[in-house]
């Protein structure tokens, strides 16, 4: 194990230390807090109201199949599934579960999974333990053109597809960590609806980074683009523009049903405190109101500013120095809230950047 932390130094990878904290005297602009609501005033106003009223604050003292199942975790799966417009919805502790258990156990051993080449590892490390592992094919990122190859080629090696006998998943993200670049979701879900049976294709959406942020009330992206009754799974994850942690995945009620009885992250996992389940309440009570429109307009106003400002401070800097992509990912009005930086000194900017107080951490590759 030495060696191998040894290796990642003398390579140049990042390397990690918990035992400190990032500074954080400087502006967030490094985090996934997009609307702010880790710190909103309002939230902890709301959030302590409901605390304080609560019967029961701490645990839940087991997993939902035994004694962690209540009908404070019961109203709030069904104020989500209001909320994003879908027949069910099935609570997770965080992101990386809900993926690793959707994954892990919908799809079936006759079952293939396409997906982009730069998904979540979440849902990789879902594909390695699903029946369907032995059937993963990838295409270019956000390429529509390739998604149409690689779905033509599929479709060509495992006809149980189009004979209705197996389920072809599409795993997507609508906006994506690293480059910050949005999904052409309409495009795909239309070839897919085009070219695979009906019933036999499951297009699955980790809206990790735009649950909050857009959409009507803040619903997502694939409400915004108007796709909930063509989009047949998503994952909602509360750890970015929701300030806080936990997910949902919201899908159909056989779907949910098979994963409370399958997906090992819900069977032997303790469920969520209740504690979680009123802060939750309390970041979507904010989410969906006018203020939460206004935090996501603002965002919007914010993305298009620094984008400006750092390509218009970056023309002085040699490209093999540090770049910047010249055209944000922006669709319907929304402007990335992701601004990728290019470097091959990665580490140096971002000792740099530390020593001015901001709470900065470098990613290499791979």
């Amino acid at each position: 194990l030495q060696q191998a932390i040894a290796h990642r130094v003398q390579t140049g990878l990042t390397t990690f230390c918990l035992d400190e904290p990032l500074p954080s005297s400087a502006p967030d602009l490094f985090s996934n807090d997009y609307l702010s609501l880790s710190t909103d005033s309002v939230v902890r106003e709301i959030f302590l109201r409901k605390a304080l009223g609560a019967p029961r604050l701490f645990g839940s003292t087991g997993s939902r199949l035994a004694t962690g199942n209540s009908e404070e975790h019961n109203a709030l799966e069904r104020r989500l599934r209001h909320f994003f417009g879908a027949p069910s919805a099935l609570l997770f502790n965080s992101g990386f579960t809900a993926n690793v258990g959707f994954f892990g156990s919908v799809p079936q051993s006759d079952d293939v999974i396409i997906y982009d080449e730069f998904i979540h590892t979440s849902c990789r490390e879902g594909f390695r333990i699903s029946a369907a592992r032995n059937a993963l094919y990838r295409f270019a990122h956000n390429s529509v053109a390739s998604f149409e190859e690689c779905l033509r080629n599929v479709l060509r090696k495992h006809p149980q597809i189009i004979h209705g006998k197996s389920t072809l998943f599409v795993s997507l993200e609508s906006l994506y960590s690293m480059d910050g670049d949005f999904c052409p979701l309409a495009e795909i879900v239309q070839l897919v609806e085009v070219l695979v049976p009906a019933d036999h294709a499951h297009v699955v959406v980790d809206e990790a980074h735009t649950s909050g942020m857009c959409g009507p009330n803040g619903s997502g992206y694939v409400s915004l683009l108007g796709l909930n009754h063509r989009v047949h799974t998503q994952v909602h994850t509360f750890g970015k523009a929701w300030g806080f942690h936990g997910a949902v995945v919201v899908t159909s009620p056989t779907v949910r049903e098979y994963m409370i009885h399958s997906a090992n992250c819900v069977m032997f996992s303790t469920s969520m405190p209740y504690i979680d389940v009123y802060a939750l309440q309390a970041c979507l009570d904010v989410i969906s109101s006018d203020r939460g429109q206004e935090l996501r307009q603002t965002l919007v106003r914010l993305s298009r500013y620094a984008h400006k400002q750092l390509l218009r401070a970056s023309k002085c800097i040699p490209g093999g120095i540090l770049s910047v992509d010249n055209s944000p990912s922006r669709t319907h009005g929304l402007y990335s809230p992701i601004i990728a930086i290019f470097t091959p000194r990665v580490r140096n900017l971002a000792d740099y950047l530390v020593k001015k107080g901001y709470a900065v951490t470098p990613f290499t590759l791979p």
